[in-house]
This record gives C-alpha cells, structure tokens and sequence, in this order.
C-alpha cells in the first residue's frame, strides 16, 4: 500500500486560493496543540473565529486552506470523508468560523483536523535519523515508512518520529481525488520493500 504526506501549505502556486498566516488569538498555546497531535478536548473555546489577512491576494474558498502554522483545515465534506474512515478515538474535528479581512463571517463550513498522538511506522534502519543524545529525533533527512507497523493504522494519521506531518492511505488520497476535493497537495512516501 502507498501513504502520502498531505501538505498543510496547499497549492502555493495558485495565487487566487485562500491562504491564512493569522492563527486564531483566542487558542493562545493551545493552537500548539493542533499542530502536535494533542487532544483538545473541553479545552477547545466554544467560539473560535480564524481571521484571513490583507496580505495575501486569494480569496478563492478550496477543501484545503492552506495555511502557515501546520494546521490541518478542511472543508466540511472532506471532513465527513476523513471522519468516517478513521476511528472516532483518533481524530478530532473542531469546527470554527471563518472571517474575512474585515470581520465579516465568510463560512461556517470549516473544521480542524486534528489525529491524535503518533503512529510508530517508521522503517528506521532505511530511513536516515538524526537522533540527539538523549534520543530524541532532531531531524530526519530521509524517511521510509514500515508497512508492516502500519497494518490497522488509521486513514489519516501522525508518525510517532514526526508528529506534524499528516500521514494519508492510498484508499483516502483516493476518495479525496474522486471527490474532487481542491487544494489537496499529497507527496508520495518512500514505504520499505519486505521480503
């Protein structure tokens, strides 16, 4: 089976698409978690508001928007998709009203989403880690995932070794292509050969 990395910056070559840089203020440190795989749960604020800037030219709404803090933010559609090929426990989807650059309300059809913790499905003997003396990954220059640890992960999931990088099964970047969802960057993962 393929897995692809689903790139939270979307299409940066598609200058009419909407691009949000302003992360929403009312998250404080919690927008951290977001990012990182952590569970919101009742902590998440009951009204959060996402703001786009006058910086960037885009308007056009896409499944996708891309944005620069690593948040995975999707239509209500794709979150539907993602939402029933995952089990509930591994995902969380928080929705959230999406302004304009003068406050006014442009959808309210929005979601984060958020898989929770990390999936161990590294192939670390191919793969090329840079560890820290005390263990901790510091960087990976080449990654190559282990289809065997990755048998019954989720459709949408996290690497243990790199919690912000959003992990796709070839079945879900399928439906995303036969949906037609727009705004979907996925790069195809280097997956290790068993013998």
């Amino acid at each position: 089976m393929k897995f692809f990395e689903l790139e939270t910056l979307g299409d940066l070559n598609d200058a009419e698409l909407l691009f949000l840089d302003q992360e929403p203020e009312v998250m404080g440190l919690d927008g951290y978690c977001l990012a990182a795989g952590e569970r919101l749960g009742d902590s998440y604020p009951e009204e959060v508001k996402l703001q786009s800037g006058e910086d960037r030219p885009g308007i056009q709404l896409s499944s996708v928007l891309g944005n620069n803090f690593n948040y995975l933010i999707v239509c209500s559609a794709m979150k539907d998709v993602i939402a029933a090929t995952c089990p509930k426990d591994t995902l969380e989807c928080l929705p959230f009203t999406l302004l304009d650059p003068r406050g006014r309300v442009r959808s309210q059809e929005y979601f984060f989403i958020n898989p929770i913790g990390g999936v161990d499905g590294v192939d670390a003997k191919a793969s090329d880690i840079k560890y820290h003396r005390s263990g901790a990954i510091v960087g990976i220059r080449k990654l190559v995932l282990d289809p065997e640890k990755l048998r019954g992960a989720p459709s949408l999931f996290r690497l243990q070794q790199d919690l912000q990088l959003y992990v796709v099964s070839e079945p879900l970047a399928r439906t995303f292509q036969e949906r037609g969802f727009s705004n979907v960057v996925l790069r195809e993962l280097a997956v290790s050969t068993t013998s």
